[in-house]
């Protein structure tokens, strides 16, 4: 879906252009084969599109998006090393490839040159980021902590994973000059698509169907917590219900909030894709 926008092509220009100044070989290395590392770019797509809903240029919010890209890519680099996972995303982690000390050092670079492209930008919008890289640290110390019940996973994946994605909208929209009630709208989006996002990843995980990422740490995640005092089929219907719900108030406050319409529907897309994923994997169960 994604490869047929403009703006993703534009991201991952961006970002091998990136590839080409980076260090000398050796760190150099592992960062290209991180960054080379075949993704959907959600996030700085969000970004980008929340920020032409409102009549921003792509060129303007661009650093901001690769900011964004390049502190999710440190956060799967150093949650394999956590996980210890020995694959992501198809191939060998760069946990695995490179050994941890080099896995942990080219997290450390990624974070540092998401800073220096995000520091042209507003307090507003650096503060923004700030918090959202926060709460993914801390998000990743509860994942560790293992929580026993819902509420204790919910808590980890609004910090670990909808932090970033909820960030990603509202920034777009800081950046375009957007008014306070529609950058709070959006947000809310972001929320909602992240929670949902994550609850599908790991039902996809649950049952098997999640392919190309492996680790030796399992964790409490909402299908192996309902599973515990529910059938298969049952565990099935509440996760499924859960993101049903998500995606339906995300798209609710993206319907409540301003912006262009043709923009504000290719970001409701991307929550039909999950809503869409989710009823393929009742189909196949």
């Amino acid at each position: 879906m994604f490869e047929a926008w403009d703006e993703y092509h534009l991201i991952n220009g961006e970002l091998i252009r990136l590839t080409e100044r980076l260090p000398a070989p050796g760190l150099g290395e592992v960062i290209k084969y991180v960054l080379a590392s075949p993704g959907k770019r959600v996030r700085p797509l969000i970004l980008i599109l929340s920020s032409e809903a409102f009549g921003c240029d792509p060129a303007k919010s661009m650093d901001a998006a690769l900011a964004l890209e390049l502190v999710h890519a440190a956060s799967l680099v150093h949650d394999d090393i956590l996980d210890c996972g020995t694959e992501r995303r198809g191939a060998a982690s760069a946990f695995n490839r490179y050994g941890l000390e080099a896995a942990l050092l080219c997290g450390d670079y990624l974070i540092s040159r998401s800073i220096g492209l995000m520091s042209g930008y507003s307090q507003k919008v650096v503060e923004a980021f700030s918090q959202a890289c926060m709460e993914m640290s801390e998000g990743e110390m509860l994942d560790l902590a293992n929580g026993k019940g819902p509420e204790d996973y919910y808590l980890c994946i609004c910090k670990k994973t909808a932090s970033l994605i909820s960030a990603s909208s509202k920034i777009g929209c800081l950046i375009a000059g957007a008014d306070d009630e529609d950058v709070a709208l959006f947000e809310r989006y972001g929320m909602h698509l992240g929670l949902a996002y994550q609850v599908a990843d790991d039902l996809n995980e649950f049952l098997g169907v999640e392919k190309g990422k492996s680790s030796e740490k399992t964790s409490a995640t909402l299908p192996v917590i309902y599973s515990r005092d529910h059938s298969m089929e049952a565990t099935l219907g509440l996760c499924a219900e859960v993101i049903r719900d998500h995606c339906r108030a995300a798209k609710r406050a993206l319907a409540e909030a301003g912006g262009d319409e043709d923009i504000k529907a290719r970001l409701g897309s991307i929550v039909d894709k999950w809503g869409e994923e989710c009823k393929s994997l009742k189909n196949r169960c």
